[in-house]
């Protein structure tokens, strides 16, 4: 169990590098990553600790809609989630200068990759899930919705959010490619990676 444990951190881990390495190529990112940069840049309040407050709205709306006591997992999984984009973004964004397009589309992609394999190795141990995910599921278990519709919606009002923030920065440099093809080949992505992250957590856990 305890390598179970540890696979599900270094997913969490690779996770966050690759939402800090979207957000920095400046070529888009996802809609809650964008919204909460937004947010930091509207704020001046760290990403890691939006992450945190949205993450608690959703949990708390969540426990309501079932009627049950806060999900302090997801929770927790929030608080370890915005501590390392807090621990990644902000020392290679200062590093990560480069105006060229070729090598901020290779950042880019290396943070689609990165999300990619971090969700697959998170998804295969079926521990708890993170915030915006638990949110999610609560809409469809009251609801009787998909989780295509239901998630579609949720990720649609996140851009929209981070659009109306960008109007005012005057700041869209999180959004563009990099959201499109978050939106349109996140999920294909993670389907590919699922059985190599089944058999790396095979190889490492032997229960």
């Amino acid at each position: 169990m305890f390598f179970k444990h540890l696979y599900y951190l270094l997913g969490l881990m690779l996770l966050a590098l690759g939402v800090s390495l979207t957000l920095i190529s400046n070529l888009g990112a996802g809609g809650w990553d964008a919204l909460v940069e937004n947010l930091y840049k509207a704020t001046d309040i760290k990403i890691g600790t939006w992450i945190i407050v949205i993450g608690l709205i959703l949990l708390v709306v969540a426990a309501l809609l079932k009627r049950e006591f806060i999900n302090y997992k997801a929770f927790i999984i929030s608080i370890i989630l915005g501590k390392l984009i807090d621990i990644f973004y902000y020392p290679l964004i200062q590093v990560i200068t480069s105006e060229s397009f070729l090598t901020r589309f290779l950042i880019l992609v290396a943070g689609l990759i990165s999300i990619g394999v971090g969700l697959a190795m998170m998804f295969v141990t079926n521990f708890p899930k993170n915030h915006t995910e638990t949110f999610i599921f609560s809409i469809v278990d009251t609801t009787g919705h998909s989780y295509q519709k239901v998630k579609t919606i949720a990720d649609v009002t996140a851009l929209l959010l981070a659009v109306s923030i960008g109007f005012k920065l005057n700041d869209f440099s999180n959004l563009g490619l990099g959201t499109v093809l978050i939106s349109f080949f996140m999920g294909s992505i993670v389907h590919h990676i699922l059985p190599v992250a089944e058999k790396g957590m095979a190889i490492l856990v032997k229960e």
